[in-house]
Parts: C-alpha cells; structure tokens; sequence
C-alpha cells in the first residue's frame, strides 16, 4: 500500500488497462463489435449528422467490448474510424468525422444504456455495491477476489462499472471493516494463555525467532526432517484447537484464513512487531490454524512416501531371493542326481542301516536343501509373497524407527465399512500413545478382522519357545505392517481421511453444512448468482429464446445475401448452401 495514497494495489497497471482502457481492435474484432443487429442499426439511423452517427457507432461497439464509456481523441481511434467509413459510410470521408460535444456525448450514452437494458452506477447501486462487497469478504477477504466478484455482480445486474478508484477505496475499506471484526471478536475469545503463546511466537531466543523456525517445512522425508515437523506439530496443536473454535464462531472461511494466513510468512519478524497486536495475533492464529494442518498433510505424505518405498523394497528382494532360491536348487541338481544314484548303487549291501545310507546322502546334499531341491524337482513355484512377508520381519526395525511417531501423530477417521481397518488402527495409536510396543500387547486383545484370508498364513506363525509374548501365533511385526499397508490404501483412494488436513480430509468439509443448507434460499441469495436463483424452467426458455433469436438472425442474414462466405442455391423445392471463404470453398 503506497504512503501517498493508502489505497490497497489490487490490479497491476496492465490489468487496469485491461479492463478500463480503450479497447484496441484487431481486424477480426472489428467486423464482430461493428456488426450491427435491426435495433442498433436503428438507432445510428435516427442520428441526424454523420459525426454524431459515426461517434455513437463507436460508442456501441465499445461498449459491446467492455460495457464502459470513453472519450477519446479522433487519432487514438483512426482506425476504427476507417473501418467504418469503409464498412458503414462509404460517401463519408475521414475529414468529415468532427468532435463530439459534451451534451451530445451524454445524450448517445442514455440511448446505449437503454438500448442494451443498462444503468449506470447511481448511489443507491454503489450502496448495494457496499454491502454486496461485505458479504464476499465473508466468503474470501482476498482483495482480488472483492474486486472480481464486484464486478461480476454490476455485470449480473447490468450496471456500469464505476471507476477503478472508487473500486479500489470500496475493497480496502470492506477488508478493513472486516479485519476490524475479526479482531474485535477476537479480543473477546482469548484468554491470557492463547495470548501467551501467540506473543511467544514473535520472541527470540538465542538470536532466533520462534516463528522464523516454525514457518520451516521439511526438505525431505527423513527421520530427522519429520521428527522436527511433529515438534512443530505439538507447538501448535493448543493454537489449532484454541482457533478451530474461534474461527467457526468468527464465521471466517477457508479462503480468508489462508489469506490471513500467508501475511506471516509474506512479512518480517520485524513488519509483524510494529503491526497493532490485535492485528498481529489475528494472522498468528490462521497461521497456526493452517500451519498444523500442512503439518499433518506432510506427515500424510511421508508416511505414504515410505509404506511405498519399503513395499517396493520388500517386492522386489522377494524377487531376488525366488531367482536366487530358483539359482542354488538348479545348481544341486548333480548331487540330487548322486543322491538318487544311492539307491542303485551296488556297492552298497541291502542290509546297510538306513541312518548310513543317509549319511551318505547328506553328505552330498546338505539336509536344509533337500526341501528346496524336493520342490524344485516337483515344479513346486517357490513363493515371492511369502519371501515379501519374511523380508518385511527384516526390515521391521527400520519401518518402527520412521513410521511408528508419523502414524501415532495423526487422528484418522472413516466410514462404517472401513471399522476392521479402525479398530486396528486405534489399537496401535494407543499402545504408542501409552508408551508401549504391540508386543506387550494381550494375545486376545489385537484386531485381526482386517487381515485378508489370502495373507493369513504368512501372517500367523506358530509360536517360538523362546518368544512366547507373540500373541496366538502372530507374528507382530508383519501385522503392523500389514496395518501401515492397507491404511496407504485408504488414503489414497479416499475412503479415509485425516482429521484437521487440507488434502486428505473428507468431502464433506468442502460442502455447505447440512444445518445452513436447510435454508437454500438464503445462501443462494448471498451467492447472488441469478442461473442459480432462477427456476431451471425459466432459465432454459430464456437461453432457449435467446438462441431462436439468433437462428432467425444468422438465416435472415443468409437469405438476404449480407453473409458473404455462403451462398444459397436452389435445388429443386429446397435450398442448399455451400460455404465459401478466401481460402477456397468450404467442404
């Protein structure tokens, strides 16, 4: 915002040009925005001198373009004019287009007002205006969001867009009311705790703000690099849980929280200091409302991230430890061939003992490869998801070491189709969030519903004397994993959701509340879009008439041979018609 004028820069000077500027016609735009439909034509026939003819011509094509008023000097607009002197008034020369006067200007601009059913923005409009603008600063106090949004609504209830000025003052003064709203209502919900915290957060310590270290986020999906984004996360949850409710009081939305949101990054320790505290702890608190919910989106994404990767690892040393298994049992096959030759061989007394026959056996092909070369023999496929599930009780150490303090941190939810996968899911957050491991778990107390029936045998094993904590045969470590594989799967295909996330909450958070939406009516109204208020009968006449009208147009135009790019012939009782253009006739 300049010193000099204090007025909020929501467009740049190319988009006010845009928008406000003399339109500047190509050729193309000429011939469409000089087109003139019986009742336009009409009413540049009604004008009496030929200047003032050419200037409301002008004038009509110009507003067809922008829905704005010019004034203009005769050589910033040479070329329109030379278009219509060669199009519009081909007896007319260049020389004879005059200056327009004042009065006749004006007069020209109520004909186009009413010819095209506008008005102008009078100060019961600009009112309307007013409190159209503080109704969308409920919706988004994104300046550029006002400012569009305004302007779409002059444009529903065609009216002229006043001046970029008093647009400009209009939405800096509707954010300021509404900032001065929101700090007043916040005033009056902080408590000297929420207030503590929120002032600790612009406080150095050892030369560094808090805040500078909490508008960190994570470079990678490290084990250090997520350990410090749940301190940050346990920083601001009090904040979050203190915010969640004001804001719903507040009645602020997304769109403005965010941009509450983005003024702490976007400004200095410094800027934020010297801003009124009020204002200053309003944007801590949509930073730290959205902040710990990135947070938890970065920890949604590590931990898909690295079930992922450990799943990929896992899949593809199966891989390798089938073709290695396949590798050795193909290269034993010429001791199977020696063992085989035992019982053949006639050096060998038949009353020999069958424990030195075996010896013998043994000491061509170790004992622990006469499976392996036994289901080998058999074309018996060795078993790539049981070496999966074996190499994931391998790696099991290094998934606890960066998975286990992600998965507890998050709050998950769903529906009553996804209870198995829950009621696992809660299992383990509480033994973690007690301090304890699943193996000091109660063998009858885990959940076991969720395992698919194709995986029950990798994952029940028979207990080992040396490990009787594992519970009815379960091997532990597998079915944590097993948990972290099918909760990737539920979040990525939606079915469920992270509470407090931005992208993996549920679809009901993006939807109007059930309780407003008992009242559609008035949140269409405040919406203000007249498709959406009009029945849908009476939407598709007028669109329906709108489009007969142009029919009988373009055909009347046809028929009369003022289109030049198709020709009509007779053929027989009908009439065909076949496109022609510069480029050659038209298939």
């Amino acid at each position: 915002m300049p010193a000099a004028s204090r007025r909020l820069l929501i467009l740049s000077a190319r988009e006010i040009e845009a928008l406000y500027g003399l339109p500047r016609f190509t050729e193309a735009d000429r011939a469409l925005y000089f087109e003139w439909s019986p009742a336009e034509r009409e009413a540049i026939d009604a004008v009496h001198t030929f200047s003032a003819a050419l200037h409301l011509a002008l004038q009509l094509g110009y507003f067809k373009a922008k829905a704005q008023f010019f004034v203009y000097e005769r050589e910033a607009v040479l070329d329109d004019i030379r278009h219509l002197l060669a199009h519009h008034f081909p007896d007319r020369e260049l020389a004879d287009v005059k200056p327009l006067s004042k009065p006749t200007r004006l007069l020209q601009q109520r004909t186009i007002l009413d010819l095209y059913g506008y008005q102008v923005c009078d100060k019961t409009a600009k009112a309307d205006l007013e409190q159209k603008a503080q109704q969308l600063a409920r919706c988004s106090t994104q300046p550029l969001y006002i400012l569009r949004e305004t302007l779409q609504d002059l444009a529903n209830r065609r009216i002229v867009a006043p001046g970029y000025t008093f647009l400009q003052d209009l939405v800096g003064q509707t954010v300021t009311e509404e900032r001065q709203r929101l700090t007043h209502l916040l005033d009056q919900a902080l408590t000297s705790t929420v207030t503590q915290r929120l002032d600790d957060l612009l406080q150095a310590k050892e030369g560094v703000y808090r805040i500078s270290t909490l508008k960190q986020e994570p470079r990678d999906f490290s084990d250090q690099a997520l350990r410090q984004e749940v301190t940050r996360r346990q920083v601001f949850q009090p904040l979050h849980e203190f915010a969640q409710t004001f804001l719903a009081a507040a009645d602020l939305s997304n769109e403005s929280v965010k941009y509450y949101a983005a003024r702490v990054p976007f400004y200095t320790v410094y800027k934020l200091q010297r801003l009124p505290a009020a204002t200053a702890r309003l944007y801590l608190v949509c930073f730290a409302y959205q902040r710990f919910r990135q947070i938890n989106d970065h920890l949604v994404e590590a931990f898909i991230y690295l079930v992922d990767r450990y799943e990929k690892e896992a899949k593809q040393a199966a891989k390798e430890a089938v073709q290695q298994a396949l590798d050795e049992a193909d290269g034993q096959l010429e001791a199977a061939r020696q063992v085989l030759a035992l019982f053949i061989d006639p050096s060998i007394a038949d009353d020999l003992p069958f424990e030195a026959v075996r010896a013998k056996a043994f000491g061509w092909l170790d004992r622990e490869r006469f499976p392996q070369v036994a289901d080998y023999l058999r074309r018996v496929e060795f078993d790539p998801v049981g070496f999966e599930w074996a190499y994931y009780t391998t790696l099991s150490l290094t998934f606890k070491r960066n998975l286990r303090h992600v998965f507890a941190e998050l709050d998950f939810a769903g529906r009553v189709e996804d209870a198995p996968l829950l009621e696992a899911v809660v299992f383990l957050q509480n033994l973690r969030r007690q301090g304890k491991s699943p193996r000091q778990a109660k063998p009858a107390t885990f959940p076991t519903a969720l395992i698919p029936k194709k995986l029950r045998g990798y994952l029940f094993v028979v207990p080992q004397p040396k490990d009787p904590r594992t519970p009815q045969g379960l091997d532990v470590d597998r079915y944590e994993f097993l948990v972290y594989r099918l909760l990737r799967n539920a979040l990525e295909a939606g079915d469920l959701y992270v509470k407090n996330s931005t992208e993996y909450r549920r679809l009901e958070d993006d939807l109007i509340s059930e309780t407003r939406w008992r009242n559609p009516e008035i949140v269409l109204s405040e919406i203000g879009a007249p498709l959406l208020m009009a029945p849908i009968e009476e939407t598709l006449a007028v669109f329906r008439g709108a489009l007969d009208t142009r029919f009988r147009s373009v055909n009347a135009r046809i028929a009369q041979g003022e289109n030049q790019h198709i020709k009509v012939h007779p053929a027989g009782r009908h009439k065909t018609c076949c496109g022609s253009s510069p480029a050659g006739p038209a298939s």
